[in-house]
């Protein structure tokens, strides 16, 4: 007989089998059943039942609608034997979604392992057992639908109030809550208008992170190193982390928006907390800004860039890091030392060299290039002073040109209206249009309705784009815009440090193309380095249905028998 019982049980079974305890505390405020009534309770049906608790696991304040939780600590403990199952207080507290108690039941029952409710007397060994089993379990996660729809209305009452989702307290911000205790009646409450006052002590602190973060390049480790050792607190009172200042400065609720999920979004947001997609739009709040909409979308545009960028690129370590590019594969040049086979010392970073080459070989670049990058960086300093500051000064110069640049804005302004207008007729037409379908649905033609609203929805969509086509043209920045930077970059170059400069280099530059002279000799060729500064119209960046020259097409994409010296 004891053959057939798992050697871990083997010693305990006069003991009674081992079990574990399962207590979760749901955030939901009905469904918080405290911690000791569960325990009770468990210990109250292993000692009716003949079993014995070995190990205890809480997940307290945590939701059931998924399984990022500790109990998955216990059915691997069950799947390695430790335990022949699991019991909680009720089923409800194992989950609340139907495809995790699923899956997570039927590894436990696939080792077999049991699940157990120390208030719930039912033998799910029994056909009908298990029915009664699934019948609390759909209960379960009725319920948790329910109190999600709530919630959603919930959020969507604040929304149309313009509040964020979740009434708390926001760092840079006075919160002016809802419910407050009424001064002239002890232990009562009243209700009051609620919202946000800018905080005239710690908003600039907050103005101060994302002008470091744009400007400087200050990684939000640094921000939070300066935060904390300044005694600022996050909005519960304690120390930042990174995660929690670069959600905070993302949610843009400093610029007076608030970040919500796409409502045409279909994902499993509500469950999850997160969206698969990574679809959130931004509605403006009732709350006054801290920060500038400028600064707002430089910060915006430099999270962008901060993506693109490669991790070891992200904090400088010389002037041009992240900038620099190959001119036949496009691909970043990586820094990288001298052996010292000439004058006996290790140089760390002391040549430019192709990454694509180096770490993927030929077939990803067609050729090395070895830049010595005090030499670029040289060649860099030279157009800045020789090139960009005279062309900067020299922009400006008459009264015309600066005449042709507003006039350039003003018309894209103008045709904007004009298309927001034509866009507003569009939307009413469209919703005249369902409207009148949704009366008398037998007043149109088969499928003549379906055309008519797909010719709108497709005039709607051609406008969207040249709107955005137009918000570019509104925004381009012109030379005269860098004027103040470059000839600061170029007084000040000997005395900035080196995080300094590419802060500063990377609001003027797009990048730096770094390629061999096209002179015919395999040995001793020059190097050229061309800088594609942000004002000018991007030579990288290929017009809708131009056919590309084999320079102009990333290596990878070439085929194999395609081998040229790419244009700069």
């Amino acid at each position: 007989m004891n053959a057939q019982i798992p050697p871990t049980f083997q010693a305990s079974t006069t003991l009674g089998e081992p079990y574990i305890g399962y207590i979760r505390v749901s955030t939901w405020r009905e469904e918080k059943i405290s911690p000791e009534l569960q325990k009770t309770a468990i210990e109250a049906w292993a000692r009716r039942a003949g079993r014995r608790i070995v190990e205890w696991i809480e997940d307290l304040d945590m939701t059931g609608r998924n399984f990022k939780r500790k109990i998955m600590r216990g059915i691997e403990a069950v799947e390695r034997r430790n335990a022949v199952g699991i019991c909680c207080w009720k089923y409800n507290r194992f989950g609340r979604n139907d495809l995790g108690i699923a899956i997570n039941l039927a590894r436990l029952e696939r080792v077999g392992g049991q699940l157990q409710s120390a208030t719930e007397d039912i033998d799910a060994s029994t056909a009908v057992g298990k029915f009664n089993r699934a019948i609390l379990f759909d209960l379960a996660v009725f319920e948790s639908d329910r109190a999600g729809e709530q919630w959603k209305e919930a959020h969507a009452h604040r929304r149309s109030k313009k509040l964020p989702a979740t009434g708390r307290s926001r760092f840079g911000y006075i919160w002016h809550p809802r419910r407050v205790p009424d001064p002239n009646r002890l232990g009562e409450w009243t209700l009051q208008e609620e919202w946000y006052q800018v905080h005239e002590q710690y908003a600039p602190y907050m103005e101060e992170a994302y002008d470091r973060k744009v400007k400087n390049g200050a990684g939000f480790n640094r921000l939070v190193h300066w935060y904390n050792g300044m005694g600022l607190t996050n909005s519960r009172g304690g120390l930042w982390y990174v995660s929690g200042l670069a959600r905070y400065m993302d949610s843009g609720f400093a610029a007076g928006l608030l970040r919500i999920h796409d409502p045409a979004c279909k994902c499993a947001f509500g469950e999850s907390g997160k969206c698969v997609d990574n679809r959130y739009v931004f509605i403006p709040g009732a709350h006054d800004p801290i920060i500038s909409w400028d600064l707002w979308e430089g910060y915006q545009k430099h999270r962008e860039e901060m993506k693109r960028t490669p991790p070891r690129a992200r904090k400088a370590t010389y002037a041009l890091t992240g900038l620099t590019r190959h001119n036949l594969c496009r691909h970043h040049l990586s820094a990288a030392s001298d052996s010292g086979r000439y004058d006996g010392k290790n140089v760390r970073g002391h040549y430019l060299v192709c990454g694509q080459y180096k770490h993927r070989g030929k077939n990803a670049c067609p050729q090395n290039i070895n830049a010595r990058r005090l030499d670029v960086e040289a060649e860099v300093f030279a157009w800045l002073a020789q090139e960009a500051a005279p062309a900067i000064d020299a922009a400006p110069a008459t009264e015309q040109a600066r005449r042709a640049v507003i006039d350039e804005r003003a018309a894209a302004a103008r045709e904007r209206v004009r298309l927001q207008a034509e866009l507003a007729k569009i939307d009413k037409a469209l919703d005249r249009l369902v409207t009148d379908y949704a009366l008398d649905p037998d007043k149109y033609p088969a499928d003549s309705f379906a055309r008519v609203r797909n010719q709108f929805t497709g005039k709607k969509g051609s406008i969207t784009a040249e709107l955005n086509k137009i918000a570019e043209a509104e925004t381009a920045p012109t030379a005269e815009d860098f004027r103040s930077i470059v000839v600061g970059i170029v007084e000040e170059w000997d005395t900035l440090l080196v995080e300094e400069k590419n802060a500063l280099l990377k609001q003027v530059v797009r990048r730096v193309v770094v390629g061999y002279a096209d002179d015919g000799k395999k040995r001793n060729r020059g190097i050229v380095v061309v800088v594609h500064p942000v004002w000018e119209p991007d030579p990288w960046e290929p017009i809708e249905g131009e056919i590309l020259a084999r320079s102009d097409v990333p290596w990878g994409d070439r085929q194999p028998a395609e081998v040229g010296a790419g244009r700069l």
